[in-house]
């Protein structure tokens, strides 16, 4: 049997009004349901994970209103299990198939074993143990508990078949993603659920209802015993799930341990498959409420698109942010990073592709050089491992520049790299930009970048200041400079100690040799009023500052990144 999730979106179906997320575990995987939606994720024997979704047909009605929810969440959760199973038939697409067979006759058994066992056992026992001419109630308690015990003892039976043990780990891994989200994995002790969990609310209406119609034990006919039964069968799912939810509004934690007793018989410790599995779910349905437009998943063939988002960020949780998830898959689709939503599946090549990079990231290589180019200040320039990949701080370098480049300005960007700096500044504004550098191959790759961003910028190699005329002088020297201490480039991020050059990393044994350098050779070749602008690593800033202060540099003025960090610093000659 392969293992179905059904994922309703909302959190928990209970503890609000608004039923915007709710899960539905059944043999091979989750369903996952809000009032117009509905999502189901399944996994095979081979792992292979499939998807389906569909506008909801079973619509909520009564939601707001005490008790009524409660029969109305009775029925809604029963068929959407049974439709879950019959949406996982049909993405399997066998031909012969007995799982439909198979449940009707698990059906017909579990008739049979409530008529036998259920009904005529503890009848006996109860008439054994208090005899005929007790008390009723008493009589009636006796039989009920013993109902209620061989119930018990049934649910924990199920547990013997591998069916059940995986229908019990999903409905888990459901209440896991719905209470952590995201955060979820790692997270899987058994534990309890919660209060309104679907399988948890299904199982206390059932110990209700076999305890309570025993109990009252009425005997007035087989027409009106069973029409006073039906009603109260009715009755206690409104009665089970407002308990349930007071429980759960209530926020006080031993109440809701009460609940570990019927969550005990429905719940297993779920796998990171499972986890994965119900998250895959939960990923197409938050796309289909955030993206109106997006079409419903059919398996036709193709990777739904949910299933590979699900897989990729799966693979990169510990070391990417996400934003590298959407950039990997974006890049491979050829789609900027706010279409790819949008995308419904992807092609057998397609999803290869994407694992091919997600595997690369994942072993510690940055996005850039897997693809080879980057984007930097809304340009996109291309890199190598013979050039620093642009940070995204240093785009607070350069709109510091920006605001003091007019017309005419000319300004000298000292070791460019990839020409990120010096593209960007002659991008967005008239300045005559000038940049250098002592690589040749870095200059190659500067100019191959200005010439496909449409700019005009002037290279120099150049070892500093070495080479350029000592009259040439200018109105802006720009520099990120190497600043990372020799003695702690062991100490670097993998992805940055690889596939970045050392040269644009080793800043010598403090990390400020070329800030000494370049601010002695700026004072040489700044016009006087002339400005020098630094990027600087994290707790350097008061040393150059000094430096500048020393080379008669003055106004000095900080600006801190996005991360609050001081990260650059300039000064007027």
């Amino acid at each position: 049997m392969k293992l179905c999730i059904k994922i309703i979106n909302k959190r928990k179906f209970g503890n609000n009004f608004s039923m915007k997320m709710t899960y539905f575990p059944v043999s091979n995987g989750v369903m996952c349901k809000n009032e117009v939606r509905e999502a189901l994720a399944v996994i095979s024997e081979d792992g292979t994970r499939s998807l389906w979704s569909e506008e909801s047909k079973l619509k909520l009605i009564y939601w707001h209103f005490p008790f009524a929810r409660g029969l109305q969440c009775f029925f809604m959760g029963i068929i959407a299990l049974f439709k879950a199973q019959f949406w996982a038939d049909k993405i399997k697409k066998k031909k012969k198939d007995f799982t439909i067979l198979f449940s009707l006759l698990s059906a017909v058994l579990g008739v049979i074993f409530a008529g036998l066992v259920l009904g005529y056992l503890p009848g006996k026992l109860g008439y054994f143990l208090i005899g005929a001419d007790s008390s009723t109630l008493l009589r009636n308690f006796i039989i009920a508990f013993f109902k209620v015990v061989l119930f018990a003892v049934f649910l924990i039976a199920l547990k013997a078949f591998p069916v059940m043990r995986e229908f019990f780990r999903f409905n888990r891994a459901s209440d896991l993603v719905s209470i952590y989200g995201e955060n979820c994995r790692g997270k899987y002790k058994n534990g309890m659920c919660e209060p309104l969990n679907f399988l948890n609310f299904l199982v206390f209406t059932f110990f209700l209802d076999i305890f309570v119609i025993t109990f009252i034990g009425i005997s007035l006919g087989f027409v009106l015993n069973f029409l006073v039964n039906l009603a109260i069968f009715l009755l206690m799912p409104m009665v089970a799930y407002e308990i349930l939810w007071l429980i759960d509004k209530s926020g006080w934690s031993y109440l809701k341990s009460l609940c570990f007793v019927t969550s005990f018989f429905v719940t297993m410790r779920p796998s990171l498959t499972h986890v994965e599995t119900v998250l895959t779910a939960q990923t197409e349905m938050n796309f289909l409420l955030s993206q109106k437009e997006r079409g419903y998943m059919k398996d036709d063939g193709r990777k739904p698109f949910s299933v590979v988002y699900a897989e990729v960020k799966n693979k990169l949780n510990k070391v990417a942010d996400k934003s590298d998830v959407d950039w990997i898959i974006a890049t491979v689709l050829g789609k900027n990073r706010a279409e790819v939503k949008l995308v419904e599946s992807v092609s057998e090549k397609e999803y290869k592709d994407i694992m091919r990079a997600t595997n690369r990231r994942a072993n510690g290589e940055s996005v850039d050089n897997i693809f080879g180019y980057t984007e930097f200040f809304g340009l996109r320039f291309d890199v190598n491992k013979k050039v620093l990949t642009p940070r995204m701080e240093t785009e607070i370098l350069v709109e510091q520049v920006l605001r003091f480049a007019g017309k005419k300005t000319k300004i000298l960007d000292v070791g460019t790299g990839s020409g990120a700096i010096a593209v960007s500044i002659a991008k967005n504004s008239e300045a005559v930009v000038s940049a250098l550098d002592i690589s040749k191959s870095a200059l190659q790759t500067a100019q191959s970048n200005a010439k496909k961003n449409g700019v005009k910028v002037e290279f120099i190699e150049s070892n500093l200041f070495n080479n350029l005329k000592r009259r040439k002088k200018y109105d802006i020297i720009v520099s990120n400079p190497p600043y990372i201490p020799t003695k702690d480039l062991p100490k670097l991020d993998v992805n940055v100690r690889e596939c970045d050059p050392k040269i644009a990393l080793d800043g010598g044994e403090d990390g400020l040799l070329f800030y000494r350098e370049i601010t002695a050779g700026a004072v040489k070749h700044l016009k006087s009023g002339g400005m020098l602008f630094y990027e600087v690593g994290k707790g350097q800033i008061g040393h150059v500052k000094k430096i500048m202060k020393e080379n008669g540099f003055k106004d000095i003025k900080i600006v801190k990144d996005y991360n609050k960090i001081e990260r650059v610093i300039y000064g007027k000659l």
